[in-house]
């Protein structure tokens, strides 16, 4: 997860940031208040901009380049919002958030180990208050099944971001590559072939598989939708938000 660069700041679908968490406060529900942990919050766009809505947050993620980049941000908005650099499994946060945020994957299934992906619900759990809330955006495995490999194109104002799909059901992992295309610049071919060790692979879960890991660490499902959008049922499209709570304390 550490060789992402600060590129990404070019990628299309950046810029759907303040819709993203427009999203995000009515889905939760929010008043205003809420302590929020971003986990993996990547260069910190939702987290810049729930600080800016008056939220106080903490982000977290493991690259130092969008860590500084954060912190600098924050800074010269006066923000409240705290920027740490650490690896996801490494937060030992105890009954400390309202909201968990775990958006763009939020490095759900990126760990190579199944008890590694497993410990990071555990943490999760950890973290949230009684009755807090978590909502995930992942990539759907029940999608996956029926779809990929798949190729989609996203516009933006400054460039146009390629994403490519591939599924493996024998580990529940999706391949995937991405590519930003700027406007104004010279396009090279781009191979239609995964290059060995050059790809990202995420392990996928179901609907139902989240519903059975939650429930073990004492949250419940309480909505599922396609996209950023409650009108889209979870699957029926690529990325599914699925927004759970802690409703009892046990030890974990």
């Amino acid at each position: 997860m550490s060789n992402w660069a600060l590129d990404i700041l070019d990628m299309s679908w950046v810029e759907h940031t303040t819709e993203e968490v427009d999203f995000v406060i009515e889905a939760l529900q929010l008043q205003g208040h809420e302590r929020i942990l971003d986990l993996a919050c990547g260069f910190g766009r939702h987290s810049l901009e729930l600080a800016r809505r008056g939220y106080p947050v903490v982000g977290v993620d493991v690259t130092p380049d969008y860590i500084k980049y954060g912190q600098a941000r924050a800074s010269e908005e006066g923000l409240d919002v705290e920027f740490v650099c650490s690896d996801a499994l490494d937060v030992t946060f105890r009954d400390e958030f309202d909201v968990i945020l775990s958006l763009a994957d939020g490095a759900i299934g990126y760990f190579e180990r199944e008890e590694d992906n497993l410990k990071l619900f555990d943490i999760i759990a950890a973290a949230l208050k009684m009755g807090g809330k978590h909502i995930m955006g992942v990539c759907s495995a029940d999608h996956a099944i029926k779809h990929f490999p798949m190729r989609c194109w996203d516009a933006g104002s400054r460039s146009v971001s390629l994403s490519d799909f591939k599924w493996n059901a024998r580990t529940s992992r999706m391949s995937y590559r991405g590519h930003v295309l700027k406007f104004g610049q010279v396009l090279e071919p781009i191979s239609n072939d995964f290059p060995e060790g050059g790809n990202c692979e995420i392990r996928l879960y179901t609907l139902e598989e989240l519903k059975e890991i939650l429930h073990q660490r004492g949250m419940n499902i309480t909505m599922s939708y396609g996209a950023y959008d409650s009108a889209i049922p979870a699957s029926e499209d690529q990325f599914m938000q699925v927004v759970c709570s802690r409703k009892e304390r046990e030890s974990i």
